[in-house]
Parts: C-alpha cells; sequence; structure tokens
C-alpha cells in the first residue's frame, strides 16, 4: 500500500514540493487514523469510511469501554487491526494494533472530508 502522508489534516511535501509517499505499516497506520477520526459517511469516494466516535459523547466509568467499541466497530472492516482505548476525554489516547504490531497514537477528529 502507498499512501501520501497526512498530518495534521494536511498533505506533507518535500522541500522540492513533492508529497512524501508512506508505504507498509506507516500507510496502514494511518488509513486507520482517517477512518477513526472522520465522520461515517462524510467522505464522498467511500461512504463506508469513517466512525461515529466524533457525534457521540460517552460519559461514566464505562466511557472508554464504549468508546473503544465504536471505534473498533469502525475498524472491523480492515483486516488483523483493533484499537484499544488508553485515555478517553478531550483527546483520545489509543493503542492501534495491525497485525503484530502496536502503535500509541492520538486522534484528530476530522469531522467531514
Amino acid at each position: 500500500m502507498v499512501d501520501v502522508r497526512i498530518k495534521n489534516g494536511d498533505v506533507v511535501k518535500d522541500s522540492a514540493g513533492k508529497f512524501v509517499k508512506i508505504t507498509g505499516n506507516d500507510a496502514l497506520f494511518q488509513r486507520a487514523l482517517i477512518c477513526i477520526g472522520t465522520r461515517l459517511g462524510s467522505f464522498i469516494y467511500d461512504r463506508n469510511l469513517g466512525s461515529y466516535i466524533g457525534e457521540t459523547k460517552f460519559e461514566g466509568d464505562d466511557a472508554a469501554e464504549k468508546a473503544e467499541l465504536v471505534i473498533n466497530e469502525a475498524l472491523a472492516q480492515f483486516e488483523d487491526t483493533y484499537a484499544e482505548v488508553v485515555e478517553y476525554g478531550e483527546v483520545i489516547k489509543l493503542k492501534i494494533t495491525i497485525g503484530s504490531e502496536s502503535r500509541n497514537e492520538e486522534v484528530r477528529l476530522n469531522g467531514y472530508v
């Protein structure tokens, strides 16, 4: 898999003005983060991309567990991919696992794309 690196919602360009490409697991982890942070149904080219996490505020002792269910529902379309909510609040901190590799990430809720 090859993709263009996205940082803070924008594509990244090198010093020559060309898009920075990513491959392999870097691209897979970026894809998972985009899926989690994008509102389900808002991406015109793939209405199945996204999650409801940005539309839902969970409260109480089981808020992280509920958020984790919503996030993993969105990731179900990707093979061997799941997330664990490490911290749930204004920022959602996750441990995302794809295959045998895990990374700690923060979710940026992008809303509509």
